[in-house]
């Protein structure tokens, strides 16, 4: 016998067992009714009289489902939710007087409705009239297989299922949540009906849908990280009836940036010069929110006098924010989840930033929406004078360093951070909408961490112009002298084999840079000649590339070496009478022979190498 397409079979694992489970969380009193509007064939009536022990009535306009289940003993009225007032009026003179209404069903129907607003204003009025909860489920538009075929242009209707050709609404989790709260009914348990391969999943064949394919892994991990609705296939939620919930006007005007400032209160002079900063900006179009990690009383009320006393423009836009757990990530995360502004930038209590850092990032906005904005910074020497009970100040030792480069390049920070976080500016929908955060498992390096793994989606814009300086303290606390070098590893080595799991996106042009820095290029033309004249040639290849490595690891001895770190003051000495900047940052990977070779050679005819010569001697050992 053929089945209708809805005459579906119950079972504790879908949408029929789970609605039941629900139910039964709550007390029910015994013999009342149970309403089951759009019952369709009535697949929960036999559970809810044998287990509930309630008296099911079946609402519906689809003859066949009530006449099956008036055939197996069941209470049907034909009811039409597409006019929910004179259904209301029927049901009242139809139920029989003395007997409460103690729960109520609506599986599967919502998205079937027109103009669901007027169901769901009936449900609360007979929800609150009557006090019973009411179990309800939806299909899930935003299941995974759903987005990831929409991402090729397909949107397939079936004869049921998430996309049933007869649906009118779809559903995600917020809107589900806000339709039904706007009208009174609130969620108080949920028991949603998850699958890893929907009916959506479908061909097999297609990349998008494959377990198999870097595209497809790569998209589980970005829906993952967004929400946890992605495997859900129907929502299915229990609700009691409530004041209706007036939605938040989204149109409320948003600052351009909200500037975040974590502050444990120890750097009170610090602080107060960092929150001027902003004082003087020549764009105003930002928030502060200032981030008290851990704070005392004590030191909490000296960043409150400090925020007092910033002039009134700049105070009202100013905020306390109190974070007391976690590690270095969690204020940076509970800042993100305050902020109003489009974008969102991490300014700590020892940064220094000048004029027009606000105006910049606004700039770079206005040209590139939606990436991340990012502006040089330079670095400074500082140290910390003074004692008690005079008070603390601070004090630069010398003129800015272009320590950071102009453009953001993915591959060298792939290698180590080379921007400060005060020089970006992250799109707040990076958090809100794509769900990154900060690593709170990490007690280092969570800027970096963060960093490498939101750029490749959504890009970085630079600008050239300096606009901020990393202060590098020669003395005093701070994130190098909190944490010792194993500590920084660890958390090196977590980053790099998160992102080593996962499929990378790399920017446009970035296929030549790799190119280039592996050497392929030059190598690929002379393998290809070389074996048509020399069966040898795989061989000689093989000897470059073990003799390239080995002058990596040479290179890398010497650099780490005792001789060369001992006399590393000596260098800079002479540096700053030649006006020079010494060595380039030693990223060995990416120099060719020859380059290894010349740095190999200056190192060891160096003056700091030879003067050093006795504690390479027998009796000191090489390092």
């Amino acid at each position: 016998m053929t089945l209708h397409p809805y005459e579906n079979q119950y079972a504790d694992d879908n949408v029929y067992g789970h609605a039941v489970e629900l139910l039964q969380r709550i007390d029910l009193p015994e013999d009342g009714i149970h309403l089951d509007f759009g019952c369709g064939f009535g697949s929960i009536a036999e559970t809810i009289r044998d287990r509930l022990s309630l008296r099911y009535i079946g609402l519906d306009i689809l003859e066949p489902g009530l006449d099956s289940l008036k055939s197996r003993g069941f209470e049907v009225l034909f009811f039409n939710l597409f006019d929910p007032q004179a259904g209301a009026a029927e049901l009242r003179k139809w139920l029989p007087a003395g007997v409460p209404v103690v729960s109520m069903s609506f599986l599967d129907t919502l998205e079937h409705l027109a103009e669901p607003n007027k169901a769901l204003e009936l449900l609360h009025r007979i929800a609150k009239e009557y006090g019973c909860p009411l179990v309800l489920s939806a299909p899930n538009v935003a299941h995974r297989d759903i987005g990831f075929k929409l991402l090729s242009g397909k949107f397939e209707y079936t004869e049921s299922g998430l996309l049933d050709h007869t649906h009118f609404q779809y559903f995600t989790d917020d809107s589900l949540t806000e339709r039904l709260s706007s009208k009174g009914l609130h969620e108080i348990y949920r028991n949603d009906v998850l699958v890893e391969l929907s009916d959506q999943n479908f061909p097999p064949d297609q990349p998008l849908l494959s377990a198999d394919t870097p595209i497809n892994s790569f998209l589980r991990n970005l829906r993952r990280q967004i929400d946890d609705t992605g495997t859900i296939n129907q929502f299915v939620r229990l609700y009691l009836a409530a004041a209706p919930k007036r939605l938040a006007d989204e149109a409320m005007e948003r600052p351009f940036l909200s500037v975040v400032t974590r502050t444990q209160g120890d750097r009170i002079e610090s602080l107060r010069e960092t929150l001027l900063c902003l004082s003087s900006q020549t764009c105003q179009d930002f928030e502060v929110l200032v981030v008290g990690h851990k704070l005392p009383l004590e030191r909490q009320l000296a960043v409150e006098r400090v925020i007092s006393d910033l002039h009134e423009s700049i105070r009202v836009r100013t905020h306390l924010v109190k974070v007391d757990k976690g590690e270095r990530a969690a204020p940076l995360n509970a800042a993100f989840e305050r902020a109003s502004g489009r974008y969102v930038v991490m300014l700590d209590d020892d940064d220094l930033v000048f004029g027009h850092w606000v105006e910049t990032f606004k700039g770079l906005h206005e040209r590139n929406p939606g990436k991340i904005q990012r502006s040089t910074a330079v670095s400074q020497v500082w140290d910390r004078v003074g004692s008690e009970p005079d008070g603390l100040a601070t004090r630069c030792m010398g003129g800015y360093r272009a320590e950071y480069p102009e453009t953001f390049d993915l591959l060298d920070h792939l290698v180590q951070n080379r921007s400060p976080l005060h020089s970006l500016a992250f799109p707040r929908s990076a958090f809100s909408d794509l769900g990154f955060r900060f690593d709170e498992t990490l007690t280092t390096a969570e800027d970096w961490d963060f960093i490498i793994r939101v750029s490749p989606i959504t890009g970085v814009a630079s600008s050239p112009e300096v606009t901020c300086v990393y202060r590098r303290w020669k003395n005093g606390v701070h994130s190098a002298t909190l944490h010792d070098e194993c500590e920084w590893k660890s958390n090196y080595q977590h980053t790099l084999r998160k992102i080593d799991a996962l499929p990378l996106i790399l920017p446009a042009g970035y296929t030549r840079k790799l190119r280039q820095m592996l050497g392929q290029e030059s190598l690929a033309v002379a393998q290809a000649s070389d074996r048509s004249r020399n069966p040898d040639s795989d061989a000689r290849i093989e000897e470059q590339a073990e003799y390239q490595e080995a002058l990596r690891w040479r290179l890398y001895e010497l650099l780490h070496s005792r001789s060369w770190r001992y006399t590393a003051f000596l260098r800079k000495i002479n540096d700053r009478l030649r006006g020079t900047s010494g060595l380039p940052d030693m990223m060995v990977w990416r120099f060719n022979t020859q380059d290894l070779e010349h740095l190999i050679h200056m190192i060891e005819n160096s003056r700091s190498w030879k003067i050093t010569s006795f504690l390479r001697s027998s009796s000191f050992g090489r390092r």
